[in-house]
């Protein structure tokens, strides 16, 4: 629903994104992080609702070598919204590599731009 401020008011499902964020000391060894990612199988999904999982991202920063952010995306009735053992896999997985941060964010509002679309996809 659109409000006359131009933002998208969501409905009664939230969406949110689980981050994990991870800066090593060297560089990130991409094998290890693919190999993980495609570790993932259906019983580690079954640990979670994967009814509630849209879709899982990593990015690597632009610049330093050294970050990489996990986005584990979710979408989920109100009060849901925790780390879940996905995430916390990912952590776990990740820790001995460098600092870590694991958080969660809940999406409260989009902008439209002037077309209609979305200015940011989920």
């Amino acid at each position: 629903m659109k409000t006359n401020t131009g933002l998208i008011q969501r409905g009664p499902d939230m969406k949110w994104v689980e981050i994990i964020s991870l800066r090593c000391a060297a560089n990130i060894d991409t094998l290890f992080v693919n190999e993980l990612l495609k570790g993932i199988s259906e019983s580690d999904l079954a640990m979670d609702t994967p009814e509630h999982l849209v879709e899982i991202r990593v990015y690597y920063h632009s610049i330093v070598e050294t970050d990489l952010s996990i986005h584990i995306y979710w979408k989920s009735e109100p009060g849901s919204q925790d780390k879940s053992l996905l995430g916390l896999r990912f952590f776990s997985a990740l820790r001995d590599l460098g600092l870590l941060n694991h958080s969660i964010w809940v999406e409260t509002a989009a902008m439209e731009n002037e077309f209609g679309n979305e200015m940011i996809k989920k």
